[in-house]
């Protein structure tokens, strides 16, 4: 059984939010720490258990996706991360963020009454501005099977608008900013894990489809006309929601449905033709 104050010596057990089983039988707290998903992944490739659960107040060296980083502040973040062993296989794995937004969805919404939209592919925002910013990484085992997934996620909870760094002022914000109170952290990881625990095994049963259409009803821009990288061309299109296995569904400008597996979508002004040369006889929501 690993011990994991010798790979986190500063973490405590967070009794408060522990469950008697599954996700959050045991959560490990830290002030700060480089990165939860970081400190995570050594604890799985130690043996930790499925649905353990590490919380920081802050990340000196938080990722998002790619190469980018994410910003934290003590007192103003939440910084989780949770340890998933499932037996579903390795090009599984990534639906795993999709799945921790809705969840997050729920909690924020039951907690704060805040209403986000979920930006794909592992992003939360409110009126355009970012609160939330999701990642899933897959370990795998000696023979390349999916040994291991871990879903962290960084979100804004605190944060001074004054206090984000000049860069993002204008495109993030938090939710006490948003509700104009102060916001608990606790509840909101307690409805975190109480949401993750039932969608999670209704995706081992049956993949995305469990939550596809709940995702999709939360999209960020869904039957908008948006701008997706993928590959070297941008797509410009109207976004209809989320496929079975994960992918973007989109309506492209000769008027086809598509499904984009990888990329993101852009903010900004759409390139191509606009939304009234759109071919709009299969406009709509399809989930």
């Amino acid at each position: 059984m690993v011990r994991f104050v010798d790979i986190i010596p500063d973490a405590t057990r967070f009794g408060a939010v522990e469950r008697a089983d599954g996700i959050g039988r045991t959560v490990l707290q830290v002030a700060e720490i480089d990165s939860t998903n970081r400190a995570m992944i050594e604890l799985g490739r130690h043996g930790a258990e499925h649905g353990t659960v590490l919380v920081a107040d802050n990340q000196t060296a938080g990722r998002g996706k790619g190469t980018r980083a994410w910003y934290s502040q003590h007192g103003g973040s939440l910084c989780v991360s949770v340890l998933i062993r499932t037996r579903r296989g390795l090009q599984d794995a990534p639906q795993l963020a999709l799945l921790g937004a809705v969840a997050l969805w729920e909690a924020i919404a039951d907690q704060t009454g805040v209403v986000a939209g979920i930006k794909w592919p592992n992003d939360l925002l409110v009126g355009g501005r970012k609160i939330c910013g999701i990642l899933a990484e897959a370990r795998t085992d000696p023979d390349g099977e999916l040994d291991f997934v871990v879903l962290g996620f960084g979100l804004n909870v605190g944060i001074a608008q004054a206090e984000f760094p000049q860069a993002l002022r204008h495109s993030a914000t938090s939710l006490s900013t948003l509700v104009g109170r102060a916001v608990d952290p606790v509840g909101l990881l307690n409805g975190f894990l109480d949401s993750l625990q039932v969608w999670l095994p209704l995706w081992e049963d049956v993949g995305v489809a469990a939550f596809a259409a709940t995702w999709t009803r939360h999209a960020e821009h869904l039957g908008q006309i948006v701008r997706i990288t993928d590959g070297d061309e941008p797509l410009t299109a109207r976004l209809l929601g989320l496929a079975d296995d994960g992918a973007l569904r989109i309506l492209d400008e000769t008027g086809s449905i598509r499904l984009v597996h990888s990329g993101e979508i852009a903010t900004g002004i759409p390139v191509g033709r606009g939304p009234d040369e759109i071919f709009k006889k299969q406009t709509g929501v399809i989930s």
